[in-house]
């Protein structure tokens, strides 16, 4: 196993090394720079302008600016190695024009807001997507099974802005329209006046909205796979087999057939394992939840590439983790999948 996760960690940063090099290539490529603003100051004089070109690494070639651009990033790595002297350093990935900040400082405030938002949807879409699937499947063509494919497809077809608007609309735009108080807030993460960290109440108020846009359409989405892997396994022989020795029909479900189902599951799940630490750009704009999403969003407004690099590399870097996951996952689900090599 250990041999198996060596080879694909080596195999991922490859992935990553890749992935970098083309984002940062196609960001570079790109007319509009990340100091034109600065070019387009009045008063500037030519020395000026060379200056800032200069201070951005424009004028040198695109080789030699990625390989200072990895070079920065893989200073900590480097450090375990006693490289460089003076002992390890925190990633080094540019600096933000728009925020006037180090884009690792700035991916550092909005990480955890992130992660709570997309960590709640992800836990609620869980406990009930999974159950749902389940009783789907096992009363099939019932009128319950009838009624979860048809909020399904209908859940699934829901475009988050649109949802999302609909929901600030009903709970908060027209209660106070109308003289009430808000049932819920419109956006943000906590009230004016107020730390999330010191009143959680106040913060699970706010994540209450955009909570409900995320976990909908992905309860749509996993129970459908949950629902469409146990019927293929309810249809096997070992199940079958199973009934025919007189077990229980609640343990032939959870023991054999629900373990056996998950398979899909888990890749699903491999693969969303980045979004709970990028987050979902629509959703946290329309919420002006602060975090990853919105971050990227403002980025790509104003055309701060070094900003968008350290998102796509937290992205691209998740992406490996999440698969990795998602394998190792796999052996516990079905004691059959073993990634050790045979003498």
């Amino acid at each position: 196993m250990w041999k198996y996760v060596v080879k694909r960690l080596l195999l991922g940063a490859l992935t990553v090394l890749a992935i970098t090099f083309v984002v940062y290539a196609l960001l570079w490529a790109l007319p509009e720079k990340p100091y034109a603003q600065l070019l387009a100051r009045p008063n500037l004089t030519d020395a000026d302008r060379l200056n800032i070109i200069h201070r951005f690494g424009a004028d040198k070639p695109f080789l030699y600016q990625y390989w200072i651009f990895l070079t920065n990033f893989l200073k900590p790595f480097w450090s375990w190695w006693g490289w460089p002297p003076h002992g390890p350093s925190p990633p080094d990935l540019g600096d933000s024009v728009t925020f006037h900040d180090t884009v690792a400082h700035l991916m550092s405030l909005r990480l955890p807001n992130t992660a709570v938002l997309m960590g709640t949807a992800y836990v609620v879409t869980l406990v009930i997507a999974i159950p749902v699937g389940i009783i789907s499947a096992v009363r099939q063509y019932s009128k319950l099974d009838n009624f979860v494919t048809s909020a399904s497809f209908f859940g699934i077809s829901l475009p988050n802005f649109w949802f999302g608007s609909i929901l600030i609309y009903v709970f908060a735009i027209f209660p106070h329209s109308h003289g009430f108080a808000t049932i819920f807030p419109a956006g943000g993460i906590h009230t004016t006046g107020l730390e999330s960290g010191q009143h959680p109440l106040d913060l699970a108020w706010h994540l209450v909205l955009p909570v409900m846009v995320l976990a909908v359409q992905s309860i749509a989405v996993y129970a459908r796979y949950m629902r469409s892997a146990m019927l293929e396994v309810l249809n096997q022989d070992y199940i079958r087999t199973a009934r025919a020795k007189g077990l229980a029909e609640r343990r032939v479900i959870g023991r054999h057939a629900v373990r056996n189902s998950l398979l899909p599951l888990i890749t699903l799940m491999g693969l969303d394992i980045p979004v709970l630490f990028v987050g979902a750009v629509v959703t946290e704009v329309v919420f002006s939840w602060s975090g990853m999403g919105l971050l990227f969003d403002q980025a790509a407004e104003a055309n701060d590439y070094a900003t968008l690099m350290g998102i796509v590399l937290l992205l691209s870097v998740f992406v490996v983790i999440g698969n990795l996951i998602a394998d190792i996952a796999y052996t516990w689900a079905d004691p059959r999948i073993s990634y050790e090599t045979s003498r």
